[in-house]
C-alpha cells in the first residue's frame, strides 16, 4: 500500500484483508455473497478506493465476525481520509500519464475514423432506400426474421429445460458431528439463542436448518475461557481459546453437533480457570 495513505486507512485495509482470508472466499465468491462486485472488492482490498461502511459490514457477516470489532477502526479511517481531502497540488505528468494521453489520442483518431465510415454507410443506405423502397423493406423484414428465429428457439428451450437441482448440503445430522462450521458450507445458519456473559463475552447458539446441526460462536475472546454446546441427549462439543492472546475481533466457535431443531440445545460458558463457575442458557433464550 502507498505509504502516503493515512495510517488509520492502512490499518483498516489490513483488517479487511484478514477478514477476507478468514472467510475463505475468493473475490468472485465474496462478490456473490455480499452483492458487491469483484472489481469493487479488488479496489477496496488494495487501497485503490476507500471502502463504504456497508461493504465493511457485509465482509464482517461473510467472515462471521462481529461488526462492533471492526466498525470503530473504519470510523477512524474515514475521519482520517476526510481530513486528508481530495485535492492535490499540480505535478508534472509521469510516464503512466503520458502513455495514457497517447492512448487517448489513438482512441480518438480511431473513433473519428469509425464515425466517418458510419456516416458513409448511412448515406449509402439512404440512397438505396430512396431508389428501391419496397425491396429495402422486404430485405429488412427478412433480416429481422433471421435474427429473431434463433432467439425464439433458445427461449423455448429454456422454458422446457428441467430446473437445476438445488446444491445439497455437505453434511447432515451425524455426518456434521465434530466438524468445523466454517468449512462445511452450511450457508443458512440462524441465531436461535444468545447471551452476553457477565464479563462482556458475547455468546450465540447457531443452527443450520439445511445441515440440521448447531454450534456456538463467541467473541471477544481471551486466554483461558471455554465454551461448549450440549445436545438434547446430553453429549457436548467444546471449544477452548488458544493459549496465545487472540487478535482483536477474533471469533471462536465450537465443533458442530447434530440437531434436527433448536429445542434442547444448551450453551455453557466457563470464564477461566481463575474465575470458577459457569453461565448456561438454552436455545430460545
Amino acid at each position: 500500500m502507498p505509504q502516503t495513505l493515512p495510517a488509520e486507512y492502512r490499518d483498516l485495509v489490513g483488517d479487511l484483508r484478514q477478514l477476507k482470508d478468514r472467510s475463505r472466499l475468493s473475490l468472485t465468491e465474496l462478490g456473490r455473497t455480499t452483492a458487491i462486485s469483484k472489481s469493487s472488492w479488488e479496489r477496496y482490498l488494495n487501497a485503490k478506493q476507500f471502502p463504504p461502511r456497508h461493504a465493511v459490514q457485509a465482509l464482517c457477516r461473510a467472515a462471521q465476525v462481529s461488526e462492533e470489532a471492526v466498525l470503530p477502526r473504519w470510523e477512524r479511517a474515514d475521519a482520517a481520509w476526510n481530513r486528508r481531502g481530495h485535492t492535490t497540488s499540480p505535478a508534472e505528468p509521469g510516464p503512466d500519464q503520458i502513455t495514457a494521453h497517447r492512448d487517448c489520442d489513438v482512441d480518438d483518431r480511431e473513433s473519428r475514423a469509425n464515425r466517418s465510415f458510419g456516416y458513409r454507410a448511412l448515406l449509402a443506405a439512404s440512397a438505396l432506400i430512396t431508389a428501391r423502397p419496397w425491396a429495402t423493406t422486404a430485405a429488412v423484414l427478412l433480416l429481422c426474421t433471421a435474427m429473431l428465429a434463433p432467439a425464439a428457439i433458445i427461449h423455448a428451450s429454456y422454458k422446457t429445460a428441467p430446473a437445476a437441482a438445488a446444491r445439497p448440503p455437505i453434511c447432515r445430522l451425524g455426518s456434521c458431528e465434530g466438524r468445523d462450521p466454517l468449512t462445511t458450507a452450511c450457508e443458512d445458519p440462524v441465531t436461535v439463542g444468545s447471551r452476553t456473559a457477565a464479563d462482556g463475552t458475547r455468546l450465540e447458539i447457531r443452527l443450520s436448518p439445511s445441515c440440521q446441526a448447531g454450534w456456538v460462536r463467541s467473541w471477544p475472546t481471551h486466554r483461558g475461557f471455554r465454551i461448549e454446546i450440549t445436545s438434547p441427549d446430553g453429549h457436548a462439543q467444546p471449544a477452548t481459546a488458544p493459549t496465545a492472546l487472540p487478535t482483536a475481533g477474533e471469533m471462536v466457535t465450537t465443533a458442530m453437533i447434530a440437531a434436527a431443531h433448536a429445542t434442547g440445545l444448551q450453551c455453557c460458558y466457563y470464564p477461566s480457570a481463575g474465575q470458577p463457575g459457569r453461565e448456561c442458557f438454552t436455545a430460545g433464550s
